[in-house]
């Protein structure tokens, strides 16, 4: 990891008043490529005056081309959520006959601004034009309705318009909020209702969150209502859904006994992981992880004391996906906005496969929280305004392309007219698509 900062810089005796750094990168071979990929993980801390570029030369020329830039005409000073905890991803065109091209990340400031952090830097082919949504296999992806039925209709059919040929529905956890009959009669109501009817895909898939159990009754009581909605005498099972891209594999792993801690699981669960994750990445697929709590580290405020250590397994459960960076890990349960940074992140592991394993935060169809502070000793949590949000994978031949999506609350006619794209990300499958050496 690099670090410019010019906070720390301002603490130097008789240093200038303009802080101006930069990081140059070894020469990286890109001849014979048309076009390549510059990504990195970013952590940025806007300020007046203070601007970040990232550029490339090639061969030595002395010319640099501008790639990123990053100053108060386009930033937010002082915190800019989605620079925070964030990817980058900067295409860029190799000119004919050049053999190696040199990237330098610089920061200019006034002395005692703010900081730049980057870390994990590769350059990596890119894939070819997105196929039509024809060529795809499309999954509808919601989470956290906690007594919100109205919105998760609404949301449904929000998704049929966009993804009429949805494969699947995912939903990753906290469907009711305590686990009564009566709250689980109101989504079955929505699945199995008119207003669902000729649009549900053909495939439901569920994981169980913690709201599932909270009502006064018995952890198998509750557990079981869970199971008869999702069609399975396990919390944990694989599902192979099929479409225009081929078959997704999805992995569903969760709770499977009373709390503390939140996410029990036990060895069956934990080798039968192991050995699908190691199946599908024999076969170069990329396949999806679905559970309600992130893992520790990953996605928004997965890094917060009170959200690092749900899974019992974290440590183990982390080290395994960093194995496999062909793995997509989809997570509820924070709330957290998809306009932060993190919303979808790269966890790499000391010892594991390099790109790591992708993790993404699959949103909410209730409340919106956010964080406060920004450390662990400090940190605090409020909840910021009602919303109706979640995710369209489409699944290719060799790669995948998600969406987050804003649905907009139903209100009391259960229609709006919101149906807006927040975030886009494609992930080339990393088992086909590289970097060039």
């Amino acid at each position: 990891m690099a670090v410019a900062d010019s906070d720390e810089y301002d603490d130097a005796a008789g240093a200038a008043d303009r802080f101006d750094s930069t990081l140059a990168s070894r020469p990286v071979r890109v001849f014979g490529h048309d076009e390549l990929e510059l990504t990195f993980d970013s952590h940025l801390r806007p300020w007046t005056g203070q601007s970040a570029t990232v550029t490339v030369e090639f061969d030595g020329s002395g010319e640099e081309t501008t790639l990123l830039r990053y100053d108060s005409t386009n930033t937010t000073n002082n915190y800019d959520g989605e620079l925070a905890n964030s990817t980058e991803a900067l295409r860029f065109a190799v000119p004919d006959g050049v053999r190696q091209a040199v990237f330098r990340w610089r920061l200019e400031a006034p002395r005692n601004s703010w900081y730049w952090a980057i870390d994990s830097v590769s350059v990596r082919t890119t894939a070819t034009p997105t196929p039509s949504l024809e060529d795809a296999t499309s999954l509808w992806v919601v989470s956290d309705i906690q007594g919100h039925p109205r919105d998760f209709a609404h949301g449904l059919r929000d998704l049929d318009a966009v993804r009429p040929d949805g494969a699947g529905l995912l939903i990753a956890g906290d469907i009711v909020p305590t686990g009564t009959a009566a709250e689980w009669q109101q989504i079955h109501d929505v699945v199995d209702g008119a207003e669902a009817a000729g649009i549900m895909p053909s495939q439901l898939v569920a994981a169980i969150g913690n709201h599932e159990s909270y009502a006064a009754e018995s952890w198998e009581t509750l557990r079981d209502r869970f199971l008869d909605f999702a069609g399975r005498d396990k919390v944990y099972g694989e599902y192979v859904l099929e479409g225009g891209g081929g078959e997704v594999p999805v992995l569903v792993i969760g709770q499977e006994f009373p709390r503390p801690p939140e996410v029990g699981m036990s060895d069956d669960q934990v080798a039968w992981l192991d050995e699908r994750l190691d199946y599908w990445t024999a076969q170069r697929k990329q396949v999806i992880v679905m559970t309600h709590f992130p893992l520790g580290d990953t996605v928004s405020a997965s890094w917060i004391p009170w959200y690092h250590e749900h899974h019992e397994r974290n440590a183990e459960l982390t080290a395994m996906l960093g194995d496999h960076p062909n793995a997509i890990f989809l997570s509820g349960h924070t709330h957290y906005p998809f306009e932060l940074g993190d919303w979808a992140v790269r966890r790499r592991v000391p010892g594991g496969h390099p790109d790591g394993f992708l993790a993404i935060n699959t949103g909410a169809m209730h409340v919106e929280w956010d964080a406060r502070g920004e450390n662990t000793s400090s940190i605090s949590e409020i909840v910021t305004r009602d919303i109706n949000r979640g995710l369209t994978i489409d699944v290719y031949a060799d790669r995948v392309v998600i969406e987050a999506r804003d649905f907009g609350l139903a209100g009391a006619t259960g229609d709006n007219d919101v149906n807006e794209v927040l975030r886009h990300l494609e992930v080339g499958n990393p088992l086909l698509h590289g970097r060039p050496r």
